[in-house]
């Protein structure tokens, strides 16, 4: 039994990155958790209950008994360090060096990337769409970056072992691969690894409402 109730608050459609960050650390530290619906409205944000509880009204939120929480970084950081290793299966590296590059790479992914992310949305990979145009330059070069970055920490063994850097990364990778942006070999085989991990799978296989989100949702965030 755990002594407070773990709720995660997620775009109902199941389709933010950083929703499934969140979703994918609970699940790794075998936390019993529910998640709930935070009804983001167009135009809106964050509803109102949601702006009295957090410091920052954003989606994704944890409420962890009285405590809110938002923006995936710190939800990741106070699960580590709320439940710790070794009672909990760890989430980050132990090793300073090999923790600092999972943190690294996880902001990277957030504040960087962000005219992939706006032409190659998650949603994208899990509801029909229209057929896609090509990615502008601007684009093109944030994949290219992103590719990279991953045949060089392959190529040092830094993804050697597991960490939630590694979800993020696979989340950033099935979103291009499923809009038909080819993978070279090594992202592939990464991709391929990290999907069936049930912690991922679990995230990607989510029931989701029958009919797409609208393609802008005011509210997501990092």
């Amino acid at each position: 039994m755990f002594p407070r109730q773990l709720t995660l608050f997620v775009d109902g459609y199941f389709t933010s990155n950083w929703d499934a960050s969140c979703f994918v650390a609970l699940t790794e530290k075998q936390l019993e958790f529910t998640t709930a619906r935070a009804l983001l409205r167009d135009g809106q944000g964050a509803p109102a209950a949601l702006k009295e509880q957090t410091a920052i009204a954003r989606i994704p939120a944890m409420q962890h008994g009285e405590f809110w929480l938002t923006e995936s970084l710190a939800i990741v950081e106070y699960l580590e360090d709320s439940f710790p290793p070794p009672d909990y299966p760890r989430l980050l590296p132990a090793a300073p060096q090999q923790r600092a590059r999972a943190r690294q790479i996880m902001a990277w992914l957030r504040f960087d990337q962000r005219t992939l992310r706006a032409e190659r949305p998650f949603q994208f990979s899990f509801y029909p769409h229209e057929p896609l145009p090509p990615l502008s330059p601007d684009a093109e070069r944030d994949a290219h970056e992103l590719i990279d970055l991953v045949g060089r920490l392959l190529a040092a063994g830094e993804l050697d072992d597991w960490n939630i850097a590694h979800a993020d990364l696979t989340f950033a990778l099935w979103r291009i691969a499923r809009c038909d942006y080819p993978l070279p070999p090594a992202a592939q085989q990464l991709l391929d690894r990290n999907v069936e991990r049930p912690s991922i799978r679990a995230y990607l296989e989510h029931a989701r409402p029958p009919n797409p989100p609208p393609r802008l949702r005011v509210g997501w965030t990092t």
